[in-house]
């Protein structure tokens, strides 16, 4: 995510912390945070903050695409040490103000509720192929009922044309 995105979620955090009458208040704002921060940056084509511009100046780069670009690079360490350090003063704010150890507390739920929606998204895709499996068997079972079927009728048709009409049977 980009460094404004994330300052944001930061900010708002923050201001959730400060206001916020119990845990359950703030984590929304902190959910969101942790899953900006978790989030692949999307490619950069231009610079969009200044430390981008100097660091682009500085080494000499030109080409904004180049992911190895040494202006890249040191961009892409240096978002993520203020995007650590952000995370870091947030959760002092929160043991802070709610006690030692409610940071922990809020990253084992999130872990247990992450684990539990791929568990529960498993769960659904293992009932959507058992879907597709029993379909697709009800479906060959319907094509051989239907050949088996055509079949007959075709011995029958052939039976009936081949009848004796005439006295000379």
């Amino acid at each position: 995510m980009d460094p404004v995105t994330i300052g944001l979620a930061l900010a708002g955090a923050k201001k959730l912390v400060e206001s916020a009458v119990d845990l359950k208040d703030a984590m929304h704002g902190i959910d969101h945070l942790l899953s900006t921060q978790e989030a692949k940056p999307p490619k950069k084509k231009k610079p969009k903050t200044r430390m981008q511009q100097v660091l682009r100046m500085r080494s000499g780069d030109q080409d904004y695409d180049d992911e190895t670009s040494i202006s890249s690079v040191a961009n892409d360490v240096l978002e993520a040490k203020q995007q650590e350090a952000a995370l870091k003063s947030l959760q002092q704010e929160i043991n802070r103000k709610w006690g030692d150890g409610t940071w922990e507390s809020i990253t084992e739920e999130r872990a247990k509720r992450i684990a539990a929606k791929a568990a529960k998204k498993k769960k659904a895709k293992e009932a959507d192929m058992a879907f597709w499996d029993k379909a697709t068997h009800v479906a060959v079972e319907a094509g051989k009922l239907i050949a088996v079927l055509a079949a007959a009728v075709g011995g029958a048709i052939a039976i009936w044309m081949n009848r004796c009409t005439g006295g000379d049977c």
